[in-house]
């Protein structure tokens, strides 16, 4: 009885043992899950290209220095161009003294970035004539309703247009156009920027205001060629992928790379929790910030990400004291960094960099454009030693965990601050700022800087989500198939980030949003920032060419490193099956391709 008894103890100690061992496992971040292969980031050598296009003249962008529309859609069409590989030519009229049919020998799209087409002169009935033989041509912006417009309004399918421009406050894709057209995009601040017109029966619509009465985007085939019209006005980076879903509707089959990559970004996370209470988290759980974040908000997190297969990246800030001079004192009290810094990782994410306090790597010299309570660095030696610093402390914490992304605080980063990491620290591979427009953020694109750091900017953040970021983000999806977000816990401690909306209204927004990428992008890959920064690699590397037959496309991708992603658009007839590559359709005319194989072969179908 006594050797049962014992055996009986023995087993509970054991079963007490391995829930200790797992408890503990999961503590230290053993279970942490590792990114796939097409996501790890690559040595700098591996990338030789940069943006690259194989073929000759394919595409000639005409813009208008002396005006204001045109000066502003140059700068989003020809990076859009850049971006999707696109070998094109901009000439200014201003500067221009050749003919358009000279201008014109040796390319088979134009694109008019201009507004009023008086600038063209009579030169737009030779323009109209080489669209009649086979020409595609693009109306970038509504033009203006003058005397040349009258001469082409028939050719591209007005039957009659209003003297006045018409409002245009929300944005809707026709369905099996561009992704996401589920649903529509309301535009803060719209104002009267399109052709109030009506169109012809031969004319197709792709896009058009809510209600259904201003089109905005539409093609009309004459004689021999093909015109499309994107009577959109926004020329702002936050719309390019509008701008370059109307460029793709030109040819019968039109193929571009993409980055295919989704990420979420929690900035000061881990980093000292706040002491006290928040207003609207006391009024809405009665519970502290510190209570409130390990019961309720992080929970929620890991819920969200779970549902929708999210790994998270969390960028670590060591202290909030605003010290810039003198000694930089470590943080001792880490055991929320082992606590929230191993539950994000064993769930599939990521850390990396923020800062060792929240003092954006600026210097005396740089002088802040908005008033954000920032100090400056007294001196480099100072803003050098605050990396390393977090470096010594976050790999003190997380040994095994291999950091590499960077966000700069507020991101803001001054030219010296961002010439440091690229010098002094090979640990940052990759940068994560901002995709838009700011007065002292670091603005970037999706490519790889000359050293070698990658840069991916976030392109929306928070819980509010409103309707400037909804439209962005969706115009971003349709452009490099991209979604980037980011948020920081402290979101619910302030009113400017919807803090007075209580976190039950952020949370849904969160949820929606994410479902709403779920269901615009369902082949999208989520991926964590070093993962963005890995598929950013190999999509600025691919050098694509493509040959489209009457049943079959030809495609090879230079620059391959080990896989590539394309989006197809299919105007005209259904792609079949690909060999060398899966193909996944994702509305009636756009399809995703991913492929391992340098040469691709699709088969097109007439139905």
């Amino acid at each position: 009885m006594k050797n049962k008894r014992f055996g009986e103890l023995i087993s509970v100690a054991l079963g007490f043992t391995l829930i200790f061992v797992l408890l503990l496992v999961e503590r230290i971040g053993i279970l942490y899950t590792s990114a796939s292969n097409e996501d790890v980031l690559l040595m700098d050598d591996r990338i030789v290209h940069d943006k690259e296009t194989r073929k000759g003249k394919e595409c000639l962008v005409i813009w208008d220095d002396a005006n204001p529309a045109s000066q502003k859609a140059i700068k989003i069409y020809d990076q859009v161009l850049t971006d999707m590989r696109v070998p094109h030519d901009n000439v200014n009229l201003v500067e221009n003294e050749e003919k358009i049919q000279t201008l014109l020998k040796g390319y088979s799209k134009v694109v008019l970035a201009i507004s009023d087409l008086e600038s063209l002169d009579t030169q737009i009935i030779e323009l109209a004539d080489w669209v009649g033989e086979g020409g595609r041509l693009l109306f970038g912006l509504p033009p203006y309703k003058t005397t040349n417009f009258n001469y082409v309004s028939g050719k591209i399918g007005v039957i009659s247009a209003s003297e006045e421009y018409a409002k245009v406050d929300d944005f809707a894709s026709k369905e099996g156009y561009m992704l996401g057209a589920a649903r529509t995009y309301p535009i803060i601040d719209g104002y009267e920027s399109a052709l109030s017109v009506v169109l012809d029966s031969d004319a197709k619509l792709y896009a058009s205001t809510g209600d259904g009465r201003v089109p905005l985007v539409w093609s009309r085939e004459y004689q021999k060629g093909k015109f499309v019209v994107c009577n959109f006005g926004y020329a702002e980076k936050a719309y390019r992928g509008i701008y370059a879903s109307a460029f793709s509707l030109l040819d019968d089959i039109f193929i571009y790379p993409v980055i295919n990559a989704s990420t979420f970004y929690i900035d000061d996370f881990p980093s000292p929790v706040p002491a006290g209470n928040g207003e609207y988290v006391k009024r809405d759980y009665n519970m502290g910030i510190a209570d409130f974040y390990s019961r309720v908000w992080w929970p929620d997190m890991l819920n969200l990400g779970r549902k929708h297969d999210i790994q998270y990246t969390g960028l670590i800030i060591e202290t909030y004291q605003d010290t810039t001079e003198g000694e930089l004192k470590a943080n001792e009290s880490t055991s929320n960094y082992y606590y929230y810094g191993n539950m994000l990782l064993n769930q599939g994410g990521e850390l990396g960099y923020h800062g060792y306090n929240h003092q954006p790597l600026c210097l005396p010299n740089f002088t802040y454009k908005q008033e954000l309570g920032y100090k400056t660095w007294a001196d480099y030696e100072t803003m050098n030693e605050s990396i390393r610093e977090l470096i010594r402390f976050s790999s003190s914490i997380f040994p095994n965990q291999d950091m590499s992304v960077y966000v700069p605080p507020s991101d803001v980063l001054s030219d010296e601050g961002r010439s440091m990491l690229g010098i002094d620290f090979p640990q940052v591979k990759c940068i994560a700022s901002i995709y838009l427009e700011g007065q002292d953020e670091y603005v970037q694109e999706f490519e790889v800087s000359e050293d070698g750091i990658v840069e991916t900017p976030r392109i929306v953040s928070g819980g509010i989500l409103d309707d400037y970021m909804r439209i962005t983000a969706f115009a971003e999806l349709n452009l490099h198939f991209v979604s980037s977000h980011f948020m920081h816990p402290d979101d619910l401690l302030d009113e400017d980030r919807g803090a007075d909306l209580g976190w039950a209204v952020l949370k849904e927004n969160l949820d929606d949003y994410m479902g709403w990428v779920d269901e615009a992008a369902v082949k999208i890959r989520h991926v964590t920032g070093s993962g963005m920064a890995g598929a950013v690699q190999r999509y600025v590397n691919l050098v694509p060419d493509y040959q489209v037959e009457d049943k079959s496309i030809s495609l090879n991708s230079e620059g391959l490193i080990d896989s590539a992603y394309y989006l197809i658009r299919a105007n005209e007839g259904q792609l079949d099956e690909a060999y060398g590559g899966e193909l996944y359709k994702l509305n009636d005319t756009l399809y995703l391709l991913k492929t391992q194989s340098e040469k691709v072969t699709i088969i097109r179908s007439g139905d």
